[in-house]
């Protein structure tokens, strides 16, 4: 069964993180002033989904928290997601970064399916998808590991990709 990320409208994927995020212990009634949340940190982590200790679950609620900040402050965000790609160093860098992650999981030919399906449901503008597609050309395949499919959470890990370079705008 082929898994379609046109499922996962970047509304959806808000709501389910505010869910996640609500899961809170109930404070004590001593502890009336709640926490202010923390503003939101644009330098992260790349995401590994390797680690075997990590469980599905586990990586797609990081996935989710990773795309929460990011949206919590514009309730209407509006498709395309990415209209232009940003001209920083931290933004090439993660542009590089996406891409290698795409090559790796799903081959060139995935890659180039990923970004060609990604403008069809405007995650993407046209620009944008040709832009990403001469950069592949210039990174050098290192094959996918076992197969060349890409799976949900590697269309949700792209769709984190797009909002922290959206947000870089």
């Amino acid at each position: 069964m082929t898994i379609n990320p046109k499922d996962y409208d970047l509304d959806e994927l808000r709501k389910m993180a505010r869910k996640r995020g609500s899961k809170r212990a109930v404070p004590d009634e001593e502890e009336s002033v709640p926490e202010p949340e923390p503003e939101p940190d644009l330098d992260w982590e790349p995401l590994e989904d390797g680690d075997p200790s990590m469980g599905e679950d586990a990586f797609r609620a990081r996935l989710y928290r990773e795309l929460m900040p990011l949206t919590a402050g514009s309730q209407e965000m509006s498709k395309p997601y990415l209209a232009a790609l940003p001209e920083t160093e931290a933004a090439e860098f993660l542009i590089f970064e996406w891409l290698e992650f795409l090559l790796l999981h799903g081959d060139f030919r995935g890659a180039q399916e990923a970004l060609t399906y990604y403008e069809s449901i405007e995650w993407i503008t046209e620009d944008v998808a040709s832009t990403l597609g001469d950069y592949l050309l210039g990174i050098e395949d290192v094959g996918a590991a076992d197969t060349a499919a890409l799976d949900v959470d590697d269309h949700l890990l792209s769709l984190v990709y797009i909002a922290k370079l959206a947000a870089m705008h």
